[in-house]
């Protein structure tokens, strides 16, 4: 119920520090929450405050809070009228967030008071005016207390309360002798374990407890033991009746010597809840382990300054490198030449979040072995979008890349001599026409009587004669010459900027001596290499590459038929 609707509420400050106004009918209890106030309310404000409140409204839930909006249990110096405490883990368990809510906490820090209408999980239609006091300074909590509009269904606010009535206790007080038997039980024990009372008073303790446990909690009690007042906290796993176990946070506190209680006292925290969360990261923790030890790639995580946060075995097998803490020296191997490519790879993906994948090479440092490697890079980045740091997976591509080589290099090279195919040659010499809008020159070869070699010697022979001319061939070009093998016994070589007609039939009586320079031994005796060699030259792209090359066709037939070895410059006009 908003303050307008209330009948009498006041407006306006109140005096800092001041007690509320006069306490007795709700509207006037209420009438606080709605000033602001100056300064934070008194201690005795607040105590008197909380008091009206659950005397005006003794069926309201209330929940004792931390600072940090946990619950905690309620302290002892705080007295309710038979009001059921909330026992879940936070208040947003319970309710329904929204960003009001978060005023209304940093209002209580501050003033000590705020109120704000919320709605009970599992029921968004019911309306609840969650009144919090700050009674941190004499109790050490902050205490809510939930009224429910009077303006609700009855019905679903009914069901609601039910639900938050029916809330399993966290909380728990157990009392022990000096020798941890149990001698006293509050309710609340008895619920979350499922034993009675009279099944727990007279045990020992460690009865109840887990046995991989049981050491902690001796060592624990005995610290206790040492010296009187409250003990260290530990977490243990107790048993319940149905053989199943409950993790609670324990403290042990040593009041033997107080009179007013010759115990030692118990406050016992439900956390199983907190304690599953823990055991499912764990274990999700421990599954990611695993996939990325079964992973055949390595993986480098890395943050946002390039340090490494995390690498598996796989990543230092492929690296030759074991761990270290900056990215840069654990890619060391990486050779020297494709570094500037990597380096640009993690800058993309550090400032801009751009993924990328790269290859490059790297030398292995125990068998200084050249291995191929992509690095594929995806960014890792915060709710906000603030890029936090990078994944990097790494792969030994070494076979792929040499077979990708290898069948590249046959479907450019021939496999009997080693020169260009005829497929690659012809593209060769169209880029050139395309691109270069120069000079060139074709020479034609074509090997005199290898018919003959074939019949005569066999065709091992012939193959061998082949590798030879090619051998030639190759041994007198220029340095941006290419030397194909376009038929059986046919070879073309290209030659860009040849220089004119007088340099490209210069070079083709180079290539013509070349080859027959000395016999070539053979099974059956040794044969005498000859070739016949045709030449063309084209200065622009009027003429293309097929017209080229027959030209030059044209010109080793007549140098064929002269029967020389000499050759031809095929007609330029």
């Amino acid at each position: 119920m908003e303050a307008s609707e209330r009948p009498d509420a006041t407006n306006g400050n109140v005096e800092p520090g001041a007690a509320p106004p006069a306490v007795g009918a709700p509207d006037e209890v209420l009438a606080v929450f709605d000033h602001r106030h100056d300064e934070h309310l008194s201690p005795q404000a607040l105590d008197d405050l909380f008091a009206a409140m659950v005397r005006a409204y003794p069926d309201a839930p209330v929940t004792p809070l931390g600072e940090a909006g946990i619950v905690v249990p309620l302290p002892a110096s705080l007295q309710l009228e038979g009001n059921p405490l909330v026992e879940v883990r936070a208040a947003s368990d319970a309710i329904v967030y929204d960003a009001g809510l978060l005023a209304a906490w940093e209002k209580l820090l501050s003033q000590g008071v705020s109120a704000h209408e919320v709605h009970p999980v599992g029921h968004p239609d019911v309306a609840i005016m969650l009144y919090m006091m700050d009674l941190r300074e004499r109790h050490g909590v902050v205490i809510s207390v939930a009224v429910y509009r009077g303006d609700v269904d009855e019905d679903e606010a009914a069901a609601a309360r039910e639900e938050w009535a029916d809330v399993a206790p966290r909380f728990a007080t157990v009392r022990k002798d000096n020798r941890s038997n149990i001698v006293a039980v509050d309710e609340a024990i008895t619920i979350i374990l499922g034993w009675s009372a009279e099944e727990l008073v007279g045990q020992r303790t460690l009865d109840f407890i887990h046995p991989d446990d049981h050491k902690l909690a001796v060592d624990n009690f005995v610290q206790m033991m040492a010296a009187p007042g409250p003990g260290r906290r530990v977490r243990l796993r107790h048993r319940r009746k149905d053989d199943t176990y409950v993790w609670f946070e324990v403290a042990n506190h040593n009041l033997l010597d107080d009179p007013e209680y010759g115990c030692i006292v118990t406050e016992m925290v439900d956390i199983s809840e907190e304690m599953a969360a823990h055991e499912e990261l764990r274990a999700r923790e421990q599954l990611l382990d695993r996939l990325a030890a079964a992973v055949p790639v390595g993986l480098l995580q890395i943050d946002a300054g390039r340090r490494v946060v995390y690498t598996n075995e796989r990543l230092h097998e492929i690296l030759g490198i074991e761990r270290v803490d900056d990215a840069r020296d654990q890619l060391a191997t990486v050779i020297e030449p494709d570094r500037p490519r990597l380096e640009h790879a993690f800058d993309a993906v550090l400032f801009s979040g751009e993924a990328g994948d790269v290859e490059v090479q790297l030398r292995v440092p125990t068998s200084r072995a050249l291995r191929f490697c992509t690095v594929s890079l995806r960014p890792l980045s915060l709710e906000d979008g603030t890029i936090s740091g990078a994944i990097a997976c790494v792969a030994d591509v070494t076979d792929s890349a040499r077979m990708r080589e290898e069948l590249k290099e046959r479907a450019t090279f021939d496999d009997l001599t080693g020169c260009y195919n005829r497929a690659s040659i012809m593209l060769a010499l169209e880029a050139n026409i395309e691109r270069l809008h120069g000079e060139r020159a074709v020479v034609f070869v074509d090997v005199d009587r290898f018919k003959t070699v074939n019949d005569e010697h066999g065709h091992a022979v012939g193959d061998e004669l082949l590798r030879i001319v090619a051998q030639r061939l190759q041994s007198v070009v220029r340095g941006g010459d290419l030397v194909g093998r376009i038929g059986g016994d046919e070879f073309l070589v290209v030659c860009p900027d040849i220089g004119g007609p007088a340099q490209a039939m210069t070079l083709a009586k180079r290539l013509a001596a070349a080859v027959r320079t000395e016999e070539v031994r053979a099974a059956g005796g040794s044969i005498a290499a000859q070739v016949s060699v045709g030449v063309a030259w084209s200065a622009g792209d009027e003429l293309g590459a097929d017209g080229l090359v027959a030209q030059a066709d044209a010109a080793m037939y007549e140098s064929k038929r002269q029967g020389t070895g000499q050759p031809q410059l095929a007609s330029t006009a």
